[in-house]
C-alpha cells in the first residue's frame, strides 16, 4: 500500500517519529507516503496494536484520520481509541515529564511537566510529595544522588525518589555512637554513601531468626537512622512469608535503590527510648533490641 501511495505522489515521503502511548520506550521512526493518513502510518510502522486504537499529538489531541504531512517530522502517541465524545487524557504530556516517586511509599507517584527554569526541587514540591512535618527532604536518582538543583527540564523520563534528607554535619548518629555499639553487634556495617565520617546516616546488621522465617537464618536489616525515630528495613524475609510486624509490600531504601520491606515498630520510639537522648550509644541500642525482639515475635 505505502509504496504504491508513493508512486502515486512522486515518491514524496513524510518523516514521523512514533511512540507506543502505553510503553513510551516503544519508538519507531517512520518514512511514510504522502497523502496517506496518519493510522496508515502508525499500522506501517508496526506500533498500533489490532484495529482499535487512536493517534495523538502530545497534547492529548487526535491525529488519526489526519494526511501525515499536517505532522511532518512530529513525535505522535498510539494509544487505546477515545471513547466517543471525548478525549484521551495522556499523563501529563508523554515524554515531557519528570516521573517522582515517595520513598515511603511506592504507590505515591506524581509525574510533573517541568517549568522554565526550574529545578528538580521545585518540580517535586509541585508534585506534592514532600514531607508535611516540616522535616528535611531532598531527590536522590536511582543510584542515591541528590538532583535537587539540576534542572528539571534535564531530568524529564527520569524516575526520581522523594525522601529524607541525606547526612548533614549535626544529623545521624556520631560515628563514636557506631565504634562503641558495633562491639555488642559485630555484623553492623556504614551502608555506603551514608557517612560524611564524622556522623552516620545508614547501618545494616544482622540480627537473629528464631522463626525460620528468613531466606538464611538471619535477619539482614538496615537502619535509616537519620531520624529520632528511625526506620528500619528487612532485606531477606523469605517469598510468601507474611510476618505480623512487617509491612508487605517491598519499598525502596530511601537514597538506594534496595528493595526491603519496612518494620512496624510500634510506639515504642514514644514510650520507651523518649527518655533516652538521641543518638546516644544507649539509644541505638535499645532501637536495635527492640528490632530484634519485634522481628522474633
Amino acid at each position: 500500500m505505502s509504496r504504491a501511495r508513493a508512486a502515486e505522489q512522486g515518491g514524496r515521503t513524510v518523516m514521523l517519529t512514533m511512540r507506543n502511548a502505553v510503553d513510551q520506550t516503544r519508538k519507531v521512526a517512520i518514512e511514510a507516503p504522502q497523502g496517506s493518513t496518519v493510522r496508515e502510518a502508525a499500522i506501517e510502522a508496526g506500533i498500533a496494536q489490532g484495529e482499535s486504537f487512536d493517534v495523538f499529538t502530545a497534547e492529548g489531541v487526535s491525529v488519526t484520520r489526519e494526511p501525515v504531512e499536517d505532522h511532518a517530522e512530529a513525535v505522535l502517541y498510539v494509544g487505546p481509541q477515545k471513547v466517543a465524545g471525548g478525549a484521551m487524557e495522556l499523563d501529563e504530556e508523554p515524554g515531557k515529564a519528570v516521573h517522582f516517586v515517595s520513598v515511603y511509599d511506592h504507590q505515591v507517584r506524581s509525574d510533573v511537566v517541568p517549568g522554565d527554569d526550574q529545578t528538580v526541587r521545585q518540580a517535586a514540591e509541585v508534585a506534592g510529595l514532600a514531607p508535611r512535618d516540616g522535616s528535611q527532604w531532598t531527590v536522590f536518582d536511582s543510584l542515591g544522588v541528590v538532583v535537587d538543583d539540576i534542572p528539571a527540564a534535564d531530568m524529564i523520563g527520569e524516575q526520581l525518589y522523594v525522601g529524607p534528607e541525606s547526612v548533614e554535619a549535626g544529623g545521624g548518629v556520631p560515628m563514636s555512637t557506631i565504634r562503641r555499639t558495633s562491639s555488642d553487634f559485630p555484623s553492623m556495617k556504614v551502608v555506603k554513601g551514608h557517612s560524611n565520617g564524622e556522623r552516620v546516616g545508614m547501618i545494616s546488621v544482622n540480627l537473629p531468626d528464631r522463626k525460620g522465617r528468613t531466606r538464611d537464618g538471619t535477619y539482614t536489616c538496615v537502619m535509616d537512622l537519620r531520624n529520632p525515630s528511625p526506620n528500619v528495613f528487612v532485606l531477606n524475609l523469605r517469598d510468601g512469608i507474611r510476618h505480623p510486624r512487617v509491612y508487605g509490600g517491598p519499598r525502596q531504601i530511601p537514597g538506594t535503590s534496595t528493595k526491603s520491606q519496612l518494620v512496624c515498630m510500634g510506639g515504642f520510639f514514644q514510650n520507651t527510648i523518649s527518655g533516652i537522648a538521641p543518638y546516644t550509644p544507649d539509644w541505638l541500642l535499645s532501637c536495635i533490641n527492640h528490632t530484634n525482639s519485634v522481628l522474633n515475635e
